[in-house]
């Protein structure tokens, strides 16, 4: 057994590069989706992000052929990607407050989110939140603008500071019918007001919470002895069997025996108020029930402006959060004021207690029920600077991962030079990497998270760790000079009227279709599936790296190991039907799923629909390249793939999964990518006789063809048993 140190290198690379992505790129669509963006918002920059890597591939490989700096522009973007990956964790948290409505029921204040249709609603959300038996405090500014609003905030929460504060009288007709004498005082009952033109029932409270009024009225009665024993005196509003009264007390006991007992009268009073104490008016308005009278709308001093909003920190019973129809409700326990004053927010009327409040919680899966009945409603909230800032990072990093990758397999096969078919066991070491990190993140995201909400921290320091650890190791790695093409644009056109390679390259965007959907929905597929039980959500990011830990090293690495060996035995040719057929049966097992965990032996199809493509396109992009291109080329091929091929399925499956859901779009992508198996069956079995067919298995060997000058073109039999070439020019 032997170690080949010149190989260490880029075997390094692949290792490092790959763990450091692996930890945060699996894991980019549903983090985009835990900020609150939709699936065809996320199909949206999946579907952008390759057209960039379209253009910087080939670009960039251009100029490093050219110039002949594969290994400067190399490092260079690796740094590109490190920073800006980091740059994703640093996009400040949201802060925008997101809009529910404060409402009363069953004389109790709850918060009210609804979403624009009942099946929007996450039953597994609701289902965690009111699992934990907590008290989740929420930020809440309110809009009270409503006098009525105002009104129940005084009366019923008993905050009279906010309101009342100028009102020194109040004036009002009492209709009295009987008089009480007790302890030389008379008690003067009334059965019924008129206030601000309502006739009310003047009930009152007295004892427990609750203190008398004793504010001074001043009567003036239609009966004239009730009117000559008042007086000019005050009596005082009281209360006496719960009902208002108005206590007289003279010296003169004779005066008092004059009135008589049952008196009916109209009398008109006007009692004053002190502003020091407005709770007494909230008190008259909250027994006499007067909430729609002018007098117990809220009234403030001169020359202030009554407040538009009132900010307090709610506290919300997580236990009592529930779904009805298209709304959910969760109960607020009590609410602190900025002065850290304690008020229960009672409610008695529903027609008076119902507003709008922004709110922002403690509990981030609370937190995201609010934010989805917001979306739900208004779409424009998709595109916030949140949104913009990170698509910016994403689209400078994915240039910077689609240069590095572009670059690492020129640079790869350029060591290996005429033993091409050892590049999948280099390659593979890419897939040790990605399978371990993918797993470990997946295990350590969950294990820092708090329930559905996940924290991604851990993330973005393994990324950052890793991907530093290659950029050193790529310092290590040397190129070979390699024969500089006279004219790459052109020689790299010539590539374009060979059939069999346009027939390449349309075969590579179909696969490009598949992986698009597979790379940026298969993840949301199982978090959907594990919504159908509200089983598993504390456990999802684990099985989503055992997901990648099984594509890896049950699928992965074992076919790029022996890579070479399959593809000189079945050609290239058959290598590709098989990864569309392949990619047909694993879709369509998609679609048929219920339980999330039986993904796991899906995922062995890996082996073949990457582990198997990739050395496959690879490779054939090396060998159809004119000496001197073969950076170019390969970029070229791979920006076909991205930026074309996993554009269009990003936006496509973006598209069909917000509308039709996982389990349809997994089904039609099955179905099309096995008719365009067959398509490509037909096809190549009408070109097998074409001169110059690459890939085509002939016996015992595999032809490919190489161009030594533009102008030559060398047909090659490479033995499938030694790797021998025997050239035919």
């Amino acid at each position: 057994m032997k170690v080949n140190k010149k190989l260490l290198p880029i075997k390094g690379h692949f290792f490092l590069f790959n763990a450091g992505t692996a930890p945060l790129v699996p894991y980019l669509s549903t983090y985009a989706r835990q900020l609150g963006f939709s699936s065809a918002t996320v199909g949206l920059i999946y579907t952008v992000l390759p057209i960039f890597g379209l253009v910087a591939k080939p670009l960039f490989g251009v100029i490093a052929d050219r110039f002949k700096i594969q290994k400067s522009l190399f490092i260079l973007f690796q740094i590109v990607t490190i920073v800006s990956f980091s740059a994703i964790y640093l996009i400040p948290e949201s802060t925008t407050s997101v809009a529910v409505e404060l409402d009363c029921d069953n004389g109790l204040a709850v918060v009210k989110s609804c979403y624009q249709e009942e099946y929007l609603i996450d039953p597994c959300k609701i289902q965690t939140v009111a699992s934990t038996h907590e008290v989740s405090a929420c930020h809440m500014n309110c809009d009270m603008n409503s006098p009525k609003m105002w009104q129940t905030v005084c009366e019923h929460w008993h905050m009279p500071q906010y309101c009342y504060s100028a009102t020194d009288s109040i004036e009002y007709t009492a209709y009295v019918t009987n008089v009480t004498i007790r302890d030389e005082c008379a008690y003067i009952a009334a059965n019924n007001v008129t206030l601000d033109g309502n006739i009310y029932t003047p009930h009152c409270r007295i004892g427990g919470d609750y203190v008398d009024i004793n504010e001074p009225c001043s009567l003036k009665c239609d009966n004239q002895k009730l009117a000559g024993a008042i007086g000019e005196r005050t009596a005082n509003m009281t209360c006496l069997n719960k009902t208002l009264n108005y206590r007289l007390c003279v010296s003169d006991n004779s005066t008092l025996e004059q009135i008589p007992k049952d008196s009916n009268s109209e009398c008109k009073a006007s009692c004053e108020l002190d502003p020091k104490t407005p709770w007494r008016l909230m008190e008259i308005c909250e027994g006499w029930n007067a909430d729609e009278a002018d007098s117990c709308h809220p009234k403030t001093r001169d020359g202030d402006v009554i407040p538009s909003n009132l900010s307090f920190t709610g506290y919300l019973s997580l236990a009592t959060t529930q779904a009805l129809k298209e709304c959910v409700y969760v109960e607020i326990k009590n609410i602190t004021l900025p002065d850290g004053a304690v008020h229960y927010p009672n409610c008695a009327f529903k027609e008076l207690f119902q507003t709008s409040c922004e709110i922002r919680c403690d509990n981030a899966v609370l937190n995201e029920v609010f934010v989805a009945a917001s979306d739900s409603k208004a779409n424009e909230t998709q595109y916030t600077r949140q949104f913009w800032l990170f698509f910016l990072l994403m689209i400078i990093s994915w240039v910077g991962m689609a240069v590095v990758v572009t670059f690492a397999d020129a640079i790869c096969f350029n060591i290996l030079g005429a033993k091409v078919s050892q590049y999948g066991k280099q390659r593979l070491w890419g897939s040790v990497g990605w399978g371990i990190f993918s797993l470990l993140t997946g295990a350590l995201i969950d294990a820092f998270s708090d329930g559905e909400y996940k924290n991604y921290a851990v993330a973005f320091v393994l990324m950052f760790v890793f991907m530093m650890g290659d950029v050193i190791v790529s310092c290590f790695v040397k190129i070979e000079s390699t024969k500089m093409s006279v004219s790459i644009l052109a020689d790299v056109g010539t590539l374009l009227t060979s059939l069999p390679t346009v027939i390449f390259f349309l075969w590579t965007i179909a696969v490009g279709l598949c992986t698009g959907l597979l790379w940026q929905f298969l993840f949301w597929h199982l978090e959907d599936i594990m919504k159908l039980n509200c089983n598993g959500s504390d456990y999802i990011k684990t099985l989503q790296g055992l997901v990648s830990a099984i594509q890896t090293f049950c699928g992965e690495i074992p076919f790029m190991f022996v890579s070479g060996y399959i593809l000189k035995r079945l050609g290239h040719v058959n290598m590709m039907s098989l990864v569309l057929f392949a990619f047909g049966v694993r879709f369509i097992l998609y679609s048929l799923l219920t339980n999330p965990w039986w993904v796991l032996p899906i995922e062995m199809f890996q082996g073949i629909t990457f582990g198997m493509f990739y050395p496959t396109m690879a490779s054939y992009a090396k060998v159809v390249s004119p000496p001197g291109t073969e950076t170019t080329v390969q970029g070229l091929t791979g920006a076909i793939f991205e930026g074309i091929g996993t554009s269009l399925g990003s936006f496509i499956g973006g598209r069909l999964y917000e509308t039709y859901g996982g389990w349809n779009t997994f089904q039609w992508f099955g179905i099309s990518s096995l008719i365009f198996c067959v398509i490509h069956v037909v096809v190549q079995y009408f070109l097998r006789d074409r001169a110059g067919h690459v890939g085509l298995t002939q016996g015992g060997y595999t032809s490919i063809i190489r161009y030594e000058q533009p102008s030559d073109m060398v047909y090659i039999m490479e033995d499938g048993t030694d790797g021998r070439e025997l050239q035919l020019r």
